[in-house]
């Protein structure tokens, strides 16, 4: 019996998995990478366990996805490439041009911002968020501050979660990162302080859904927005 490794399927059925997987989950997959898509729709398929790849792209074909599958596949799909304080200039400008007006603004009438960080990854983007805005609002304890991270990916959102990460996370970064705002953590691993991994709060949300700005998931009335 041929496992599904050993069935690969056609390029017919890897665009028509390429279109699907882009409308469901927003990933687009030219012919170009469509070896890449082939391999993760073969390990969603054990993962999901069905009878072999086929099967998976007339599920997505079917547009009858469950929640699980849309989230095995994004899982297999996704890559996690990101650090803190990741291009540079956007913090630079976030720092000296867009945050500080705002902040003055914000601190004449009501002390409070909304910020989201969309498809967050492993958290590296929010809590460099977070960071600045310690950096930039001293008394930020008097603040109401909401840092929104959403990803589709379950498995990012559980390890940005734990606010724990490796050396290569701070690649490109500066030595006080590490000294002013983590502690050792278990296995080689270094993990943010409690009060910065508090002012973030992670969630799912798949951004081809028309769920947002809504404030069922508490994407509404935005002051930034990024999305890598």
């Amino acid at each position: 019996m041929k496992t599904c490794a050993q069935q690969p399927l056609s390029e017919d059925a890897l665009q028509v998995a390429g279109e699907h997987v882009e409308r469901t989950l927003g990933l687009h997959f030219p012919a170009s990478r469509h070896p890449e898509l082939e391999r993760a729709l073969v390990s969603a398929t054990r993962d999901l366990g069905l009878s072999g790849p086929q099967a998976l792209v007339s599920r997505l074909a079917s547009d009858q996805l469950s929640r699980n599958d849309i989230e095995v596949l994004a899982g297999e799909l996704t890559i996690g490439e990101t650090h803190f304080f990741r291009d540079r200039h956007v913090f630079d400008t976030l720092e000296n041009e867009f945050l500080p007006p705002l902040i003055a603004s914000r601190r004449r009438t009501q002390p409070y911002l909304r910020i989201w960080s969309a498809a967050c990854c492993t958290g590296e983007e929010a809590y460099s968020l977070a960071i600045l805005l310690r950096r930039l609002i001293p008394d930020w304890r008097d603040w109401n501050i909401t840092i929104l991270a959403t990803d589709i990916n379950p498995a990012f959102l559980e390890r940005a979660a734990l606010g724990r990460y490796r050396p290569w996370s701070f690649r490109s970064t500066p030595d006080w990162l590490q000294a002013d705002y983590f502690r050792p953590g278990p296995d080689d691993t270094v993990e943010l302080l409690p009060e910065i991994r508090q002012m973030v709060t992670f969630s799912y949300l798949n951004l081809v859904d028309a769920t947002y700005p809504s404030p069922t998931t508490n994407t509404n009335a935005m002051d930034l927005v990024l999305c890598r």
